[in-house]
This record gives C-alpha cells, structure tokens and sequence, in this order.
C-alpha cells in the first residue's frame, strides 16, 4: 500500500508586507508636503505683505544730508580737539578726581565729520537738535528690498535717539523716526538694534581709556554732556545683538520649507527607484 506524503497546511500568519497598504506611506507623504506648501505660501505672501508696507515709509533713494563743512574752521576744531584732549588727560592722569565735557550740536556734527572710529555713520547723520533726554537728528537707514532681487530701499526720517552710557560704550537708541507723509510702525522702530560707539575701540590707547573711565552719559537743552565721577558704576545694559526681525523669521520659514520639499523629493525618488528594482528582481 503506497503511502502518502501529507501536504503542509498553508500558514494561518500572512506576510506582514502583504497587510501594509501600499498607500499609507504616500499618503502621510502627500500630507506633509501640502502641510510644507502651505507654510511656504502663507511665508512668501507674507514676505510680500511686509515689503509692501515697508514701502509705504521708504524711498528709493536717499535722502540729501547738508555735510558739515571743515574748510575754514580750523580754529574751532583745534578748539574742540584741545578740550577733548584735556577731558582725556584729566580721566587718565587724575582719576579719582571728577571730569567733564559738554558738546554741542556744533562740537557733535564736527566730531562725526572728523573722528575715524565714526567713518561708518559720517553719511547718514546730521545733527540738528539736543533736548533733554534726546539727540534730534536728519538721517536715512539703507534696507533691502525683496529677497532675490537688487532693490534697495531708504528710510528717510528725523530721527528720535536716546544717549545711554552701557558697557563702556555710548548707545544712541532709537525712539522714534519721523517720516514725511508717513508713519513708521512702533513695532519696526523696536527691531532697529542701537546706534553703539567703543565696541571696537576698548583696546585703543586713545580711546579706551576714555570709554572705560566714564560713569555718564546726558543730554539736555542744547548739550549733550560726558561725566566721570568717582565711585560711580554705570548701570546701563543694552542688548549688542540684533533684533530678529519679522521678515529673517519669515525666511527662515521660506528656506525650512523649501528644504523639507527637496528632501521629501529626494526621498520618494529614492523610494520608488527602491520599488522598481524590486520589482525587477522579482
């Protein structure tokens, strides 16, 4: 009597790669790329937004500054550099006795004209005013238009700034921009980081000594006015760092964005060249 091989039941456990649907993971997929797409378009009309109000109080072009001429003041400046030499000598060779100086807008728009350190800001102020509390001055701030494109901008304003002794450095902060025909926001003024002198000089053996001799800073009517006083410690502290403002933060969504879709790109080519290969060893 021939016997009989017995045939193996099939398996009750079915293939787990048989049971994962083949579209969940396209699907997850397709989620995070229109989740991705719609970050970078609300990011983008919201770049667009922002430059378009930031139009509203700039100009394309600069405004025209009346520079501080030097020809034929050869006295008053010689005046003005001896009384700075003398504030120097007397910080440096008398320390525990008090110092001062008092500048005028005269003495503050000859010192911007002259004064190396302050090369980088000569082009863009003038100033015409001193109030208590408050430097008034004519100034123009360049900014770049759209990202990508070669367009620049220029806030053109009166501006408003706060004198403030802070880390061995003079800040000039600013409080308010007075622009013609038009409002600057209170929240752009706030992203303006501080005009700030000695970061850069601290070491220097002209200025250094200065900046770290002083205990004050203050401006009143018609003078802004430059203090040692023995025993006294500076108090101010102002962030050096720059504000991050609205339109860095948008673009940094714009290029999170772009980089997850390539990635995402780049992965689902991967997949699907995985799939084919697969397919064909089959």
């Amino acid at each position: 009597m021939a016997s009989s091989t017995p045939t193996a039941a099939p398996s009750a456990k079915v293939d787990q790669t048989q049971q994962r649907s083949p579209f969940a993971g396209c699907v997850i997929m397709m989620i995070l790329a229109s989740v991705a797409l719609f970050l970078i378009s609300v990011s983008a009309y919201s770049l667009w937004q922002q430059n378009k109000e930031i139009g509203k109080f700039t100009s394309p072009t600069p405004m025209e500054l009346s520079p501080v001429s030097i020809e034929g003041k050869e006295s008053e400046l010689n005046a003005l550099h001896a009384r700075l030499t003398a504030f120097r000598n007397q910080i440096v060779d008398r320390p525990n006795e008090p110092a001062e100086i008092v500048l005028n807008v005269t003495d503050l728009n000859f010192i911007l004209a002259t004064a190396a350190p302050l090369r980088d800001y000569k082009p863009y102020f003038l100033v015409k005013e001193i109030r208590e509390g408050q430097l008034i001055a004519d100034h123009y701030r360049p900014m770049n238009g759209m990202p990508g494109t070669d367009e620049k901008r220029y806030l053109n304003s009166i501006a408003t700034l706060k004198p403030v002794l802070a880390e061995k450095t003079l800040v000039f902060q600013v409080e308010a921009l007075d622009v013609e025909k038009a409002t600057v926001p209170r929240e752009f003024i706030a992203q303006i980081p501080p005009y700030r002198f000695g970061l850069e000089q601290q070491s220097d053996a002209i200025y250094g000594p200065v900046l770290s001799g002083l205990t004050s800073m203050e401006a009143k009517p018609g003078q802004l006015i430059l203090r040692r006083i023995p025993g006294q410690i500076p108090s101010s502290t102002v962030a050096n760092e720059k504000v991050d403002t609205a339109m860095q933060r948008i673009i940094r969504v714009l290029v999170a964005g772009l980089i997850f879709l390539i990635g995402l790109g780049v992965f689902l080519s991967l997949r699907a060249k995985a799939k084919r290969e697969k397919t064909g060893a089959a």
